[in-house]
């Protein structure tokens, strides 16, 4: 059972991750190992969908035009700056919901962030 403290704290990270506070690679380390892949299988669809998104725009951002098909690029996601970080934190936040794909040590490795201490 987790503490009041432990709570607030889960809480607390899963608001800054929907709010795109931190990182992709943040988030990870937070899950357990078998929740990572379908969590990074989760941003690669968001990035990829980022990609035909700016593709379909008929206006390439790179003088060689735009990324091969079904490859993702990083100029839409450049682009849409913490909109991306915001899509990636809300499919982290439903598997960090589930105790079950929290990594053992996440509330260790979560001391390591600097994290402002209000919201």
């Amino acid at each position: 059972m987790a503490t009041t403290h432990t709570a607030g704290t889960c809480d607390k990270v899963m608001t800054y991750a929907i709010e795109g506070r931190l990182s992709k690679h943040a988030l990870a380390t937070l899950l357990a190992p078998e929740a990572r892949r379908p969590f990074l299988d989760a941003c690669a669809a968001i990035e990829l969908k980022y990609t035909e998104d700016c593709r379909a725009k008929n206006d390439p951002c790179l003088a060689a035009g735009c990324a091969a098909e079904g490859e993702r690029c990083l100029q839409p996601l450049l682009h849409a700056g913490v909109d991306y970080y915001k899509a990636c934190g809300a499919e982290w936040a439903k598997m960090f919901a589930d105790r079950s794909k929290r990594a053992g040590s996440w509330a260790v490795t979560l001391s390591g962030y600097d994290l402002p201490r209000s919201a």
